[in-house]
């Protein structure tokens, strides 16, 4: 029976880089590449998330970036542990994209195929517009949000 590598942690950064405030989990997974290039996998997911559990493997320790609509501040962010919490499904509680981050990891529990570590930072948003900018609450949350993946995932 063989065993599956130890994985560097992988960041996900789910959103679509023309829509705002939408960018910021791209944007993340662009600031984690710069800092800490090889030490840490990244993935931008954009669009259908189904396939979202067959990118990690069960040993690694995995943080997903998402953009949210939950009636909170813009730039104001909600860390989940997703292996301990559920996400709402079918719901923009947590996500913009409608069907996405909990109906994706919810697929990855039903298969057996999470983590070790699973955590999701859920940003609020304020824009979505095609081909605005960030507004200046998510763009001032940017390295706030990357210091924290730096706390959670990176090794000294």
């Amino acid at each position: 029976m063989g065993h599956e590598p130890v994985s560097h942690p992988l960041v996900i950064g789910v959103g679509n880089r023309d829509r705002g405030d939408d960018a910021i989990g791209p944007l993340v997974v662009d600031a984690v590449r710069h800092r800490w290039g090889d030490d840490v996998d990244t993935l931008v997911a954009e669009g259908d998330l189904a396939d979202l559990a067959a990118r990690w493997h069960r040993n690694q320790d995995v943080l997903i970036v998402d953009a949210a609509k939950g009636g909170r501040a813009p730039g104001e962010t909600v860390e989940i542990d997703a292996l301990v919490e559920h996400l709402p499904v079918d719901s923009t509680l947590f996500s913009s994209h409608g069907a996405g981050v909990g109906e994706a990891i919810e697929l990855g529990r039903l298969l057996g195929r999470l983590p070790r570590r699973l955590t999701v930072i859920a940003v609020e948003i304020e824009r979505t517009g095609p081909f605005e900018d960030l507004s200046p609450a998510v763009a001032a949350a940017l390295p706030v949000i990357v210091e924290r993946v730096r706390a959670l995932l990176i090794r000294p």
